[in-house]
């Protein structure tokens, strides 16, 4: 029940409790979030355990750092090029290559928000779809990540 309920708060509600210091602002943000998170590091590195290291320094440093408490929308996509960017960094400093470019490409918009930074509109034009569209898409991409079962078995 509780699960249901955090995962009905709004990105700019969680936004909102992080800035004021909020604590539940945080397991909320990690039950809506910890499986897309997890899943982009995975798709990354293919090791789980090593996956599963960089995902909880990312996120301890994410509070640490209050990263978010300077944003005012946008949270999902904050979230999947800071994880990006911090996974990378990692796996650099450990002396592993990430998996290539390339083999994220089959979940392209991903690609395009993590890779390629490219804003929501931008996306839409190379896409040629609306910006509702690409909305949906993203969405669509995340429950997949979220829902696939070698990330949490």
């Amino acid at each position: 029940m509780v699960a249901i309920i955090q995962n009905r708060i709004s990105d700019e509600q969680i936004i909102t409790l992080i800035k004021e210091n909020n604590d539940s602002a945080w397991e909320t943000l990690y039950d809506k979030y910890a499986p897309v998170m997890y899943g982009l590091i995975y798709n990354l590195t293919d090791d789980k355990v090593l996956a599963e290291e960089i995902f909880i320094h990312a996120f301890i440093q994410l509070k640490e750092k209050q990263t978010l408490s300077r944003i005012n929308s946008g949270l999902c996509y904050t979230l999947l090029r800071y994880i990006y960017t911090f996974a990378t960094k990692q796996l650099k400093e450990y002396g592993i290559k990430p998996k290539s470019h390339n083999q994220l490409e089959e979940m392209e918009l991903i690609h395009l928000f993590c890779i390629q930074c490219n804003s929501l509109k931008e996306i839409a034009s190379i896409l040629n779809i609306t910006e509702e569209e690409t909305i949906k898409e993203v969405r669509s991409q995340l429950l997949k990540f979220r829902n696939q079962k070698k990330f949490f078995t």
